[in-house]
Parts: C-alpha cells; structure tokens; sequence
C-alpha cells in the first residue's frame, strides 16, 4: 500500500507538521508521540545536528555536520586558504 500524506497534530486538533514521502513507501506504525523543548540557541545549528532523541534521556542527540578533519584535511585545508588569500591579495587569477 502506497502512504499519503501524514499529518501531526497536538491535543486540540491543531496541525504541527504535514509531509508526504517522495517515493510513496510504506512508513511504521506510531504508537506514542512525545516533545522535548530546547533552550534558544542551545544547540548550535550551524555545527551540529540532531539525529534523534534519546527516549530513555529524553536528550537530543546531537552529530557535527562536518566531522573533526584528520591533520591532513585540516592542513591541505589551511593551505587552501593560505592560496585563496594570496591570490585575492595580489589580484590574481586563481
């Protein structure tokens, strides 16, 4: 059977979320819904992500976006900007 859309909503009927999947497949049964509130800016967004919610915790569980480079990435990416830099620096054309 194909899934349409899903629709979330809290205790007085008023919708908090609707999507449908791209492809039409068939999603799991949800048997409970909880919510966590997080701090303003507690997470930085712009570092991390949130994979999911620990429902033992009830803490996010959170993930870099970019993981930690090797020494070799941070260097060859420090060296990329050191020719960025050079470049704008004398009006080249890199």
């Amino acid at each position: 059977m194909l899934s349409g859309m899903r629709i979330i909503y809290d205790q007085d009927g008023e919708i908090v979320l609707s999507f449908m999947p791209s492809d039409g497949s068939p999603r799991k049964e949800i048997t409970k819904l909880e919510h966590i509130d997080l701090k303003y800016d507690e997470i930085d967004l712009n570092i991390y992500y949130i994979e999911k919610v620990d429902p033992e915790t009830k803490k996010p569980v959170i993930k870099r976006i970019r993981p930690e480079l090797t020494p070799e990435e941070k260097m060859k990416e420090l060296e990329d900007q050191i020719l960025l830099l050079a470049n704008e620096n004398t009006g080249g054309i890199l």
